[in-house]
Order: structure tokens, then sequence, then C-alpha cells
């Protein structure tokens, strides 16, 4: 009797072991496709990040004879570019800053230096 009850216990445990086997084994599974989703998704990003052209630009710098009516933030908005300051007081402040302005306050007839880029190398 006692070893029926043995040789019942262990085939129980043998298919208990069984199961949590295939448990893990599909979970196990799971993972490692999930693993390879995202590994994949991850490529898949860099490599169309990779493939967009990226063309340098070339940072000058021009003179601008103010004009009457002109202010430094008119200056600014026609010679602002988007790709290069985060927005157009960031443009005014490194101009103020090129030109030791201490205020915005600009007189007709003089000049003022003013950043800008292009795509091509510039020769004079």
């Amino acid at each position: 009797m006692s070893n029926t009850n043995y040789t019942t216990k262990a085939l129980i445990n043998r298919q208990k072991r069984k199961r949590q086997l295939r448990y893990h084994m599909i979970a196990l599974t799971l993972f490692l496709i999930f693993i390879i989703t995202i590994s994949f998704s991850f490529i898949s990003f860099s490599t169309e990040a990779n493939g967009m052209e990226h063309q340098p630009s070339y940072k000058y710098y021009k003179s601008i004879e103010i004009e009457r009516g002109d202010t430094l933030w008119s200056i600014a908005n026609d010679h602002f570019d988007p790709d290069h300051y985060k927005d157009l007081n960031d443009y005014v402040t490194e101009v103020k800053k090129l030109n030791l302005l201490a205020s915005d306050e600009i007189v007709a007839g003089n000049y003022v230096i003013v950043p800008y880029y292009a795509l091509e190398v510039v020769s004079d």
C-alpha cells in the first residue's frame, strides 16, 4: 500500500514538474519574442533616423545698415532662422551680444551685425 502511494505521488509530482516546465518555456518564449520585437523597433527607428540626410550648415555674419523705422526685433525677424535658434528672443539675444548692445535701442544710419546660416561655403 505504501509503495502504491509512493508511485502515485511520484507520478503526480512528475506531471506537476512537466506543467511547470511547459509554463516556464511558454513564459520564456513570450519574453524572447517581446525582446526581439523591441530590438527590431529600435533598429528600425535608428535606421530611419540615420537615413535622413543631414546637410551641414555654416554660420556667417553680415552687417546691416539700420534704416529709419527699423527695430532690433524687426531686423531679427527678417534674419531669424528657426532651424538654428530656439526662438526669436534667442536670436535677438545673440545679436545684442555680437553688437555689445545693453538695450534694444538702435539708431538709423548705424550698422548692426547679424548671424545667418548657409548650406554652402560662402567666399567673399
